[in-house]
């Protein structure tokens, strides 16, 4: 499946697998970027209309209560030849229960960090309505 929600000049938006927190996506630099301060301005102020684009969408979409943003890369680091891509995590958080697709979502840390080790994968289907959703509204 296709997992792409929308993308711009400079940075796609994807769907991430795990859906604990509905609506979570990674948005990645579309070029070959290990590090933060290598962004151009263009490249800053397209995610910058990006985030307004997102957090709108989503919003609109899910009634989200607020957002955590994360750019890690540690993962990169593992490696011998560490190769990292420019990335963030992108984390809905919700004070109240969401239903969705017959699914009912709980953010039952909301207040406090996210939960990083969570594993909700959903079927094809339900991830396909969450995307269409998204890009309704955004």
């Amino acid at each position: 499946m296709d997992d792409l929600i929308f993308e711009t000049k400079y940075w796609k938006i994807v769907l991430a697998e795990d859906q604990y927190y509905l609506g979570r996506c990674y948005i990645i630099l579309k070029r070959k970027c290990g590090d933060l301060a290598d962004l151009s301005e263009k490249e800053i102020l397209d995610f910058l209309e990006l985030v307004k684009k997102l957090e709108k969408a989503i919003k609109k979409s899910f009634n989200a209560t607020m957002f955590s943003w994360g750019c890690l890369m540690n993962n990169a680091y593992r490696n011998k030849y560490p190769k990292p891509q420019v990335h963030w995590h992108f984390r809905p958080r919700y004070i109240d229960k969401v239903e969705f697709g017959g699914l009912v979502f709980e953010d039952k840390e909301f207040g406090e960090h996210y939960t990083r080790k969570t594993d909700r994968k959903l079927s094809d289907e339900i991830r396909k309505k969450i995307i269409e959703k998204i890009r309704e509204k955004a």
